[in-house]
């Protein structure tokens, strides 16, 4: 790197003068020193390389060590050195390298490098020499993993705290609402525009609506409670929070909340509610009490309460995601083993559910 440079057009030198060269040492050393990067250059035929003072910096080195091909890969994080300890032989083949990666550093200091790297063939055509410019992310990863973290956590208080966790475009109609469609058994199409509103009890309708529009025209935080009817075909009363997301021009971006289970049966002086049923039960069985078998819209139901994918339940419940689609479907022709049926029941009660069979009453489903 040593012998480049670089010259001052001739079009723009004084005339009558020699073009002046600027050596590339100064615009390394400005690069070097305004950003976390250095330079190396090597004959990929020898082990010893010729390292720049800002990759020395970058490695934790003295830069009166000497600096050899095998002694870079010996720092590569034991964790990352089986995907990327070949570096040096892909360069010796010919091919560049582009590779995110870890280092342990002499002090034991862990940082993340960016190595970009070019091949220059010989006079035979064979590899001969090699540069490189490798880059300290370490703080973007750092930044990262913090976001990914915040992330985690929300996800985590979101599973914790509430049924449905919802996003609506900036104009209020629904976008991302995958819970409300498992808690409702409503299709995307169904719920679009103020469809989802259908799935609210006629009485709670009004209000609810009211409430809605006003926070949209207003960007204003939305706070109100409703009876849901539950695809189990139950009504269970619900408190909706939510709120807008802002550009940075003051703008809405998009609106998030969630739907938050509001314990008792009687908020507002109405009990729950039971419209429907779907059962797979046999009637002329007669089941112990705790053995009844749960109806499609009581699995349903339960999923959406405990937060279970239908993956999820299947691992608990040992059964195939199939069974589960069979289970759910009030239509399946094909009937499923009555212990199969009670397995996948057993599930949804460790993780939290109770269903219930009282007499005169539909089936439903409810928290411990």
């Amino acid at each position: 790197m040593s012998g480049l440079s670089f010259m001052r057009p001739s079009s723009v030198a004084d005339k009558g003068s020699a073009p002046r060269a600027f050596s590339s040492r100064h615009f390394l050393k400005l690069i070097e020193e305004t950003g976390k990067v250095g330079f190396w250059s090597a004959d990929l035929r020898a082990e010893r390389m010729d390292v720049s003072p800002g990759l020395y910096r970058i490695l934790g080195l003295d830069p009166s060590e000497e600096m050899t091909f095998g002694f870079g890969l010996d720092m590569i994080h034991p964790d990352d050195h089986a995907a990327h300890g070949d570096q040096i032989a892909v360069l010796r083949s010919g091919q560049p390298v582009n590779r995110e990666f870890r280092i342990i550093r002499p002090d034991r200091t862990q940082r993340w490098l960016l190595h970009q790297a070019e091949v220059i063939l010989g006079p035979d055509g064979k590899p001969s020499l090699g540069m490189g410019v490798v880059f300290d992310v370490t703080t973007q990863h750092d930044t990262m993993n913090a976001l990914m973290q915040r992330h985690d956590r929300l996800n985590a208080l979101v599973a914790a705290t509430a049924t449905v966790f919802w996003i609506n475009k900036a104009n209020g109609e629904p976008s991302e609402m995958p819970q409300w469609m498992e808690l409702t058994g409503q299709s995307h199409a169904q719920m679009q525009g103020l469809g989802w509103l259908d799935a609210i009890h006629p009485e709670d309708q009004p209000r609810t609506r009211a409430a809605w529009m006003t926070a949209v025209e207003h960007a204003a935080p939305y706070n109100t409670d409703y009876r849901v009817l539950c695809a189990d075909g139950i009504y269970r009363w619900f408190n909706a929070r939510g709120a807008p997301v802002f550009n940075k021009d003051g703008s809405v971006r998009e609106w998030v909340g969630v739907c938050l289970n509001v314990a008792g049966r009687n908020r507002y002086g109405s009990s729950e509610t039971s419209v429907r049923s779907n059962a797979i039960r046999d009637p002329s069985a007669a089941p112990l009490p705790g053995e009844e078998l749960p109806t499609p819209g009581q699995i349903r139901a339960a999923r959406a309460f405990v937060g279970l994918s239908k993956e999820d339940l299947s691992r608990l419940a040992n059964v195939s995601v199939s069974t589960i689609n069979r289970l759910e479907d009030p239509n399946s022709p094909i009937r499923t083993r009555s212990e199969t049926a009670i397995a996948v029941r057993r599930a949804l009660e460790k993780a939290g559910v109770e269903f219930t069979f009282e007499d005169g009453a539909k089936p439903g489903v409810r928290e411990v």
